[in-house]
This record gives structure tokens, sequence and C-alpha cells, in this order.
């Protein structure tokens, strides 16, 4: 409620009430019941991830596709090369470097998907475009974290192209498999023999038993767990049952499971007392300006409006892409 009333984005109060009040400052939170809370919270992220798979607009995906790729591959590598730069410059070694570099890769596609659901602009053209660079953003910074493990440990060939191609065939081939096959099997063979009023349970009764293959799946062949769950809901992007009843049965829940991702998940994290140090203070000021490289993206926006570029509703939507990247 604070937060909102100095037009901050909910998450940020939700974020600071878990840093009062967790672990690391107040520890109003038992410790004993921390896990628990982290745990919630990842559950209410997977739900996101499968809402934001169900929420893809195929129409529009196809019109956006290529650019989400450059703005996710742009969107990692800029920030992560500024961020290695820093880190040399500061006098980390090459392995520090690459790990704060790595840092700055990711775009959080819950905090991306929670400011875009609440401007509601999830399924315009740009918010189908940021969750495209989110996702293909993570796949990128899950290879290069892949590849810092390796580092540090013993350097194989295993090591270093399993994620990579893990990551891209779950990506690229999963894709294709859940938007256009296995619908094709599910309407031939399941939902022509239920009822219409029943389509939408029987949807997500299938969404859950493929998140409970496709995550560990995903997860053990060292891609992340959220992809099996982003590709378990792309199955049903364009199942209008499944999209209802996903949103009328789980909504209100996921609402208060983000609220708790938000505080235990990130917020339980921040080591505050750490903060206390003037060198610390300093040095992450610095690090800071590699999100420069995540804001630049907002440039590769295509025009989607009758304003010339870069005014108006395009600037605009230069300066939401942006910035979501930088989440």
């Amino acid at each position: 409620k604070i937060a909102g009333l100095v037009l901050m984005p909910s998450l940020v109060g939700e974020i600071i009430a878990g840093i009062v009040l967790g672990p690391n400052l107040l520890e109003f939170v038992p410790s004993v019941f921390t896990e628990a809370f982290v745990l919630l919270g990842e559950i209410g992220l997977i739900l996101l991830v499968i809402e934001a798979g169900i929420d893809i607009d195929l129409t529009t995906m196809k019109l956006i596709g290529t650019r989400g790729i450059i703005i996710a591959i742009v969107g990692s590598i800029l920030p992560i090369g500024i961020a290695v730069g820093i880190a040399f410059a500061l006098g980390l070694d090459t392995v520090g470097a690459i790990a704060a570099g790595a840092a700055f890769g990711p775009t959080s596609l819950g905090i991306a998907m929670n400011i875009l659901r609440s401007a509601k602009i999830v399924n315009t053209p740009v918010g189908q475009l940021i969750i495209a660079a989110a996702i293909i953003d993570d796949m990128i910074a899950l290879v290069i974290l892949s590849q810092l493990g390796a580092l540090v440990g013993t350097l194989t060939v295993s090591s270093v192209l399993i994620p990579i191609v893990s990551a891209v065939s779950f990506l690229v081939l999963g894709g294709y498999i859940a938007v256009f096959v296995v619908p094709k099997y599910l309407d031939r063979y399941v939902f022509t023999k239920v009822s219409a009023e029943k389509k939408g349970n029987v949807s997500l009764g299938i969404l859950f038993l493929l998140v409970l293959g496709l995550m560990p799946a995903t997860k053990y062949a060292k891609a992340s767990y959220l992809m099996g769950s982003f590709i378990a809901g792309l199955v049903f992007c364009s199942n209008h049952a499944a999209h209802v009843s996903f949103v009328s049965q789980l909504k209100r829940v996921m609402q208060w499971l983000m609220r708790i991702f938000f505080a235990a998940t990130i917020g339980f994290q921040v080591p505050v007392k750490s903060f206390a140090s003037y060198e610390v203070i300093w040095k992450g000021l610095v690090f800071t300006l590699a999100l420069v490289g995540k804001l630049l993206t907002g440039f590769l926006v295509p025009n989607f409006t009758t304003y010339p570029s870069f005014t108006g509703l395009h600037k605009r939507d230069v300066l939401v892409v942006g910035f979501s990247m930088a989440a």
C-alpha cells in the first residue's frame, strides 16, 4: 500500500517487507520457516511462468519473434560485457568477473510479468516482445552460468556443451512440439471426448501433468526448470478454455504466492547488514552502470504505433521494454 502511495510498483513494497522482516534484519520470520516461505514463493513463480506460456499470442509472436531474439541477445551480451569490464577495472579475477557479468545477464520473468500484468499490457505486441526476450534472455544467462560452474570445477566437453544443447533444444524443438504437435493430438483424442463445460478443467489437469513431467526433465537436462513450466503452458496458448480456467481458479492464489515470492525468495536473500560497508555501496553503484546495456535494448523495439519513431507511444514502448529488460 505504501509503495502504491509513492507511485511505486507493489512488488517494491513486498521486497522491502521481506528485507526488513527476514532473517538478515529483524528476523520476524523464524529461520525454521524461511525455506518454507521460499518454496511457496517458487510455486508462485512457476504458476506465473505457466501463465506466460498460456498468454503467448502466436499471431503477434510471428510478427515480433525475430526482434525478440535480437533484443534478448543484445540484452544479455551488452550488460554482461559492461559488468565484466567493470569487474576487471575493480581488480576482480576472471572467474569473479564472469560471475559479476552473469548476475546482470538474466531478465527476471517474474518481475517483468508482474509489471506487465499490473499495466495490463501482457497481450500487446510490446508485452509479447518482452516475454519472448525474457525467456531467451534467461536461457542465455543459464548457459553462461553453467560455463562459470565449469570454470570453477573440472572443465570437460560435456560440462560445456550439455547446457547449451539442452537449453536450445528445449526452447526450439520443445517449443515447436508444444505449439504445433501436442495440441493436435489433444484435440483429436481428448477434447473430442469431453463436454465443452469440462474442457477447461481437463485442460488444467493435463497442463499440470505436463508441468510435473517437463520441470524435472529440463532441470536434469541442465536447462532451467522454469523453461519446462513455460513449455507446458505453451501447449495451451491457443486453448481459450484452459486460459479461462487457469485465471478463474488460480489467479488469486498466484497473486498471494507472488507476494511471498518477492518478499521471501528475493527479500530474504538480501544481505542488508553487509551494505553498511562504504566499499560495498560504491562498488555496487558502479556495477549498476551495467544496466545501461539493458536499457539500450529499448531502442531496438519496432514502431507499432502511428507516431514517428521515438516519439509519443513509441517512446513509451521503448522505455517500457528497456526498463522491463532491466528487471
